[in-house]
C-alpha cells in the first residue's frame, strides 16, 4: 500500500478516486447535468443542497485528520445522489481504500459492501478493485464481495481466484461461500462450482485448497462426496481439517443417514483423532460428537486416556460434557464406569453446554488457560500507561498477574510473550517451554518493556499465527484497536476467524475497561474460534 502523508497522500487518494472506474467518475460529472434526478420531493435535499455536500465530503477527504476522512467516506456511501454523481461519490470511496490510516481504508471496505450498480461492480472486478496493483486493494475489495448487500457474480468472482495468489484466491473463495449461504451468489452456478472443483482438486496453496474444500459443500456437495476419496489423502493438515468441517455441514454430520458413504467418513474421523497434527485430531473429536450416540462416547473417551495435548484433553471433556448433561472431568475413569452403564442403542437428544467444570488449572487475570501451546499478546497502547488518580498504572498490575500466571505453567507447556504497541515486539521468535529460566527471562523482558503507542492487534495476531505450533492467544487490551492497516473490529473480527478456520487456533480474548460494545466483539471472536472472553477492571 503506497504510504502518503500529509495533505499530499489525501489529495493522492482523491486523485485516484476521480479517476477510478476507467474514468466513469469523469463522465459521470458530464452528465450530472443531464436531467437526471431533479430536485425532489418537498422536504428532500435540493439538487443544489446534493452537489454541495458532495463537494464537501470531497474536500474533507483531504484533512490531515484520518477521523474526518473517515467519517467523508462513509457520507459519501451515504449521499443521496442521481446516478451520475453517485458514481463518482464511489469513485472517491474506492480511492479511500488505499488511504495510509487503517480507519479510512476500513471504512471504504466496509462501505463497498452497499455498491449495487453494474458499471460500478464490473469496474471492481477490473483493475480498480481485484485487479489493483496494490494487494491490500485486492483483498479488500475481495472480502467486500462477500457482504455484498445486493449479491455477486460467483463465475466472476472464481475466475479471479487464482493459486499465483493465493492470499486473493482465498478470500475470494470464502466471500463465494458467504454469498451463497447467504443466497445472494449470483451468475453462472455451474461455471462457479467448476472453479472452484478446480481448486479444491489443486496441488497450491493449503488454504486456498482448504477453503475450496468449505466453499464447495456450500455450492454442491455432492461434488465433494465425489472428490472426497482423493481429497483425504492429502498431507496437508488444512485440507483435513476442511473435509471434517465440510461433512458435519452436511444433514447429520459424519453420520449421515441414508448416504452410502455415511460409515466411510465416520471411519475416517475415528481414524483422523489419532493424527499427527492436532488441528486435524481437535477437528476429528468434532465430528465424532456430532454422532451423538454411545459410540461417540466410547471415541471421546479412548482419547481423553491417552491424549496428551491439554487443550485436546479439554475438548474431549466439554463434548462429552455436552453429550451427557455430567459434570465428571478430565478423569477418564467417572466416564468409564457412566458409558458401561449405558444401553447400547443410547443417543443423546440435547446437546448441553458444557459444565466448565475441569479441576485446578492454571488462570491468567481469571481467565483459566487451556491450553499447553500458548501466546499471550498484550496492549501497550496508552491506556495502559495513564497515571490515575489513587490507582497505580494499569502496567504495572499487568506485571502481577502475568507473575502470578507464568511460574504456574507445567516445564511441558510451550509458550511466548507479546507486547504490542504499532507493531508487535516478541520476546521470543517462537514458543519456548515453560522453565524457570525462560519463565523468569520472560517476566524480566515484560516488566523492563517500555513501549509505548497505537496498539495495532491485527498485526500482533498475524505474527502470533504464524508459529505453527501454538494452539492458542490470550489477548489482553482494553478493546479498542488502533494503529496498523486494520481498525474496524466489525471487519477484523470474521477475517481473524477466518485466518485460525484450518488451523483451529483459539484466541481467548481479555477485555479491559472496555465499552458494551467493544466487548461483544471480542467475545463473538473468542467463541467463534473455540475461545473464552473475561471483561476485567484494572
Amino acid at each position: 500500500m503506497k504510504r502518503i502523508k500529509g495533505r499530499r497522500g489525501a489529495r493522492g487518494v482523491v486523485g485516484i478516486g476521480l479517476a477510478v472506474f476507467g474514468g466513469i467518475a469523469l463522465a459521470a460529472a458530464a452528465l450530472a447535468g443531464g436531467g437526471e434526478g431533479g430536485d425532489g420531493d418537498a422536504g428532500a435535499p435540493t439538487r443544489r443542497e446534493r452537489e454541495r455536500a458532495l463537494a464537501a465530503l470531497e474536500e474533507q477527504l483531504l484533512d490531515r485528520d484520518a477521523a474526518v476522512r473517515r467519517r467523508a467516506v462513509a457520507g459519501l456511501a451515504e449521499l443521496p445522489l442521481e446516478r451520475a454523481r453517485a458514481r463518482e461519490a464511489w469513485g472517491l470511496v474506492v480511492g479511500a481504500l488505499a488511504d495510509p490510516k487503517g480507519e479510512v481504508a476500513d471504512e471504504a471496505q466496509w462501505q463497498l459492501a452497499k455498491v449495487e450498480d453494474a458499471r460500478l461492480v464490473k469496474a471492481l472486478l477490473g483493475g480498480d478493485g481485484l485487479r489493483s496493483k496494490d494487494p491490500l486493494v485486492r483483498l479488500r475489495v475481495a472480502e467486500s464481495f462477500g457482504r455484498a448487500a445486493h449479491g455477486a457474480d460467483g463465475a466472476a468472482l472464481a475466475g479471479v481466484a487464482s493459486p499465483r495468489d493465493p492470499e486473493l484466491a482465498e478470500t475470494l473463495l470464502w466471500s463465494i461461500e458467504r454469498l451463497a449461504r447467504a443466497g445472494r451468489l449470483g451468475g453462472d452456478l455451474g461455471r462457479c462450482t467448476r472453479d472452484v472443483v478446480g481448486l479444491a482438486r489443486g496441488r497450491g496453496a493449503p488454504r486456498v485448497q482448504a477453503q475450496a474444500i468449505a466453499t464447495l459443500v456450500t455450492l454442491d456437495p455432492s461434488e465433494l462426496l465425489a472428490l472426497t476419496p482423493q481429497l483425504a489423502k492429502s498431507k496437508e493438515h488444512q485440507v483435513r481439517v476442511a473435509l471434517l468441517d465440510a461433512w458435519a455441514k452436511l444433514d447429520g454430520g459424519p453420520g449421515l443417514d441414508g448416504d452410502p458413504g455415511r460409515a466411510e467418513r465416520r471411519a475416517l474421523a475415528e481414524r483422523w483423532v489419532m493424527d499427527a497434527h492436532p488441528a486435524v485430531r481437535l477437528a476429528a473429536l468434532e465430528a465424532i460428537a456430532a454422532g451423538r450416540d454411545r459410540r461417540a462416547l466410547e471415541r471421546l473417551v479412548e482419547r481423553l486416556e491417552v491424549e496428551e495435548r491439554f487443550r485436546l484433553r479439554v475438548a474431549c471433556v466439554e463434548h462429552l460434557q455436552a453429550l451427557s448433561g455430567r459434570k465428571s472431568k478430565l478423569d477418564p475413569r467417572p466416564w468409564r464406569l457412566w458409558i458401561a452403564s449405558l444401553p447400547e442403542d443410547w443417543t443423546s437428544r440435547d446437546r448441553a453446554a458444557p459444565s466448565g467444570a475441569l479441576g485446578d488449572t492454571v488462570s491468567f487475570a481469571g481467565l483459566p488457560l487451556l491450553s499447553d501451546r500458548v501466546s499471550f499478546l498484550v496492549d501497550f497502547s496508552g491506556s495502559l500507561w495513564y497515571e490515575r488518580e489513587g490507582r497505580p498504572p494499569r502496567k504495572l498490575q499487568v506485571d502481577a498477574l502475568l507473575r502470578a500466571a507464568l511460574p504456574r505453567l507445567e516445564e511441558t507447556t510451550r509458550f511466548n510473550v507479546i507486547p504490542y504497541t504499532r507493531e508487535p515486539h516478541p520476546w521470543r521468535e517462537a514458543l519456548v517451554p515453560a522453565t524457570e529460566r525462560n519463565v523468569r527471562a520472560a517476566l524480566a523482558d515484560f516488566e523492563a518493556c517500555t513501549e509505548n503507542g497505537s496498539g495495532n492487534v491485527f498485526d500482533a495476531i498475524q505474527l502470533a499465527l504464524r508459529d505453527p505450533d501454538v494452539d492458542r492467544l490470550v489477548v489482553l487490551t482494553d478493546g479498542a484497536p488502533t494503529g496498523g492497516a486494520r481498525w474496524k473490529l466489525d471487519l477484523m473480527v470474521p477475517l481473524l476467524i477466518q485466518a485460525t478456520r484450518f488451523d483451529r487456533v483459539a484466541i481467548d480474548a481479555i477485555v479491559v475497561d472496555a465499552r458494551p460494545g467493544l466487548r461483544k466483539r471480542w467475545f463473538q471472536l473468542a467463541e467463534a474460534t473455540g475461545g473464552k472472553g473475561l471483561a476485567i477492571e484494572l
